[in-house]
């Protein structure tokens, strides 16, 4: 997505050139949304980081992949156990 709306600012720059500013709105659109796809992108980058960072082979918590639940070497996290048995 990211390359494409940067190929469509492309194609509308040259058309503000021809045209005039007839399609600066479109332009100036199509920029804020290409900024927040960057944001995203951005985040899930740090996101899928942070996660690559709690292997096991690291020694750090890692995630139980079967059950989705954080582990350790002390074992599971107290929000993890049933409340009020």
């Amino acid at each position: 997505m990211i390359e494409r709306a940067e190929r469509a600012l492309l194609v509308l720059a040259f058309l503000i050139e021809r045209d005039g500013d007839v399609h600066l709105p479109l332009y100036e659109s199509l920029e804020r949304n290409l900024e927040e796809l960057k944001k995203k992108e951005d985040t899930k980058s740090r996101a899928r980081k942070r996660l690559l960072a709690y292997t096991r082979e690291g020694g750090l918590k890692a995630i139980c992949s079967n059950t989705l639940s954080l582990s350790d070497s002390v074992g599971p996290s107290p929000y993890l156990e049933p409340r009020g048995l």
